[in-house]
């Protein structure tokens, strides 16, 4: 069972997790490049969050693909929504569902996308068997999870310096985003539920900042750690920012933070 407690409220956090849209980016388009997708091409856009990067393909291929994104949260939903709107795209559409019981027919969609999605769910791999049983037979899926937690640099940086501090129902669960880690782990998933070709590679990528000031605002600001610094006294917090800064001394280059980090990708076809 996950500890709910000390999870981000996704509801409460909809309206600002697009701070971190900039730096997820090249995970998105690493996996855009690994979908084939052709003309009249159905695509499903799993844990979408706030619109990626089903938005993205969506803008690329504007008159070529259908897209549509599904995410537990509704707030989440309301802001990708938001976007097609204002950008007036009308060949992506977004809805709530469940991950792990998605409200579609058996092989109805030509591709299946999901970005750090399916490692969260409470059961990842009744995830991986709803996306390979609505994907068609030949169609194509390409998804990224995160792999060993150190690699997950800013993240598990953060999780150091405030599990030092914070009581136990509210520590950061590190094993949480590595669920599906390893070269074999999620591939093997795949297979037995019905991928019948499959690719894996560790992915690296950087993530960019000016200063480590601009690192902190992302903490203290993009409600990932919200349930955290609630806890915690001012003077706990600035021992906490502190720390943080020790922890990322190592990736500051001439006075900007170029912090690595690497995923799992997957991809192929069933």
């Amino acid at each position: 069972m996950l500890n709910k407690e000390s999870l981000p409220n996704y509801e409460q956090i909809a309206g600002r997790f697009d701070m971190w849209i900039p730096h997820l980016s090249p995970v998105s388009q690493a996996l855009l490049e690994r979908l084939p997708v052709d003309s009249n091409s159905r695509i499903l856009d799993i844990a979408c969050g706030t619109g990626e990067p089903g938005l993205t393909l969506a803008r690329q291929r504007l008159k070529e693909v259908t897209v549509i994104g599904i995410d537990s949260s509704t707030e989440m939903i309301l802001v990708a929504n938001s976007k097609a709107v204002s950008e007036d795209l009308k060949n992506i559409e977004f809805c709530v569902m469940e991950a792990q019981k998605l409200n579609f027919p058996n092989e109805y969609f030509d591709g299946v996308l999901s970005r750090f999605g399916l490692m969260l769910l409470e059961n990842p791999k009744a995830g991986c068997f709803e996306m390979l049983r609505i994907l068609k037979l030949g169609g194509h899926y390409a998804v990224a999870v995160w792999d060993q937690i150190e690699m997950n640099t800013l993240f598990f940086s953060c999780a150091q310096a405030f599990n030092q501090r914070v009581t136990a129902q509210y520590q950061l669960n590190i094993e949480l985003a590595s669920r599906l880690a390893g070269s074999s782990m999620l591939p093997n998933i795949l297979l037995e539920y019905g991928a019948n070709e499959i690719a894996t590679e560790l992915f690296t990528f950087e993530m960019k900042f000016p200063s480590f000031q601009v690192i902190w605002e992302l903490v203290e600001n993009s409600g990932l750690y919200d349930v955290q610094l609630a806890s915690l006294s001012i003077e706990e917090q600035l021992a906490v920012k502190e720390h943080l800064s020790n922890l990322l001394a190592d990736f500051k280059n001439n006075n900007e933070y170029l912090i690595s980090h690497s995923c799992r990708l997957a991809w192929g076809k069933k």
